[in-house]
């Protein structure tokens, strides 16, 4: 118990410590964010959140080990096959790495993932769950990537989900909050006005990290577990489905950079990342209340299809401006 408690507050003070450090590191790599993805005037540095992996992972896998969490051999592995996914990603924040190479890396580290992974689905063929489970943890990698472009915004996601499986699945809690410890932490630097921000290095190792939690927390009561979890992830899933839908739909290529996510369309209102950052963080708040009232009163999946209906509206109304 006393490990638990002691190993968040570590890494949210060593967070806390090294986020100046982070800052001019990027800054002297010369590692300035620019392209279409990127939305801001002033130049800043990108690739800070090398400090996820570099903190979560020996405590994470200290949590795993020390205090004997299920499912023990694919956390390990999690952890692990994370650390050349966030090679890759701070590869690529230096010098572009191809899509195809990078979506290979995606997909090699979420079959192995995958393969430590206990059957979740009863009803089809493990063949067609494990393909359907690539499919869908590489889309969770990739979307956290492509939703990291604002201050704070995929910092403030992960804290939310992690805080929210901790909650929900509290077995997994002592690998999780250390997740959100370090996000806390690194608000120092990335919170509006952001003096550095996340990087593919940290995006896709928390698209990875928290997919594949999720994925876990939901093996021992899937049907009751799975509709709170995938609530507490409407946010990012929503915005980013929905966008790349529309766009294949109207001929772009999926892996183009764009300005076109909800976030992109409420910041054209004319709201600052300020007040984007304050939204999304209520209503990721408020889903994950959602998640936790159904599930008590014993109606989980009525918590994920008011939650559905609650996002479509709510990016409606941005859409309509």
């Amino acid at each position: 118990m006393t490990l638990a408690l002691v190993l968040p507050a570590v890494v949210f003070l060593a967070s806390v410590l090294l986020a100046p450090f982070a800052v001019r590191t990027c800054a002297r790599r010369g590692l300035i964010a620019a392209g279409e993805r990127h939305i801001h005037t002033t130049p800043t540095p990108h690739g800070g959140g090398f400090l996820f992996p570099l903190l979560v992972t020996p405590a994470g896998l200290l949590a795993v080990w020390s205090l004997h969490l299920p499912f023990a051999a694919f956390l390990t592995v999690l952890l692990l096959a994370g650390l050349p996914l966030a090679w890759v990603g701070w590869v690529d924040d230096h010098a572009h790495v191809p899509p195809r190479i990078r979506l290979a890396v995606h997909l090699g580290a979420v079959a192995i993932g995958s393969m430590f992974l206990p059957q979740l689905f009863d009803f089809m063929p493990l063949w067609a769950e494990k393909a359907l489970l690539i499919l869908s943890w590489g889309w969770f990698v990739n979307l956290f990537n492509f939703m990291d472009g604002a201050d704070g915004l995929a910092t403030s996601e992960a804290i939310v989900i992690s805080i929210g499986i901790s909650l929900l699945v509290p077995a997994f809690a002592p690998l999780a909050v250390l997740i959100a410890a370090v996000g806390l932490g690194f608000l120092r630097v990335n919170a509006p006005p952001a003096k550095v921000f996340m990087g593919d290095v940290s995006s896709t190792w928390l698209g990875y990290t928290l997919g594949g939690l999720l994925l876990v927390a939901c093996a021992d009561d899937t049907w009751t577990v799975i509709w709170p979890l995938i609530t507490i992830t409407l946010v990012f899933c929503g915005d980013a489905t929905s966008t790349l839908i529309r766009r294949v739909l109207t001929g772009h290529k999926p892996w183009e950079p764009h300005k076109t996510f909800w976030f992109h369309r409420f910041l054209s209102l004319g709201y600052s990342h300020r007040q984007l950052l304050v939204a999304v963080t209520i209503l990721n708040v408020a889903l994950l209340l959602l998640a936790l009232g159904s599930m008590v009163l014993g109606y989980p999946e009525l918590g994920f299809f008011i939650g559905l209906l609650f996002i479509t509206a709510v990016a409606l109304a941005i859409r309509r401006g």
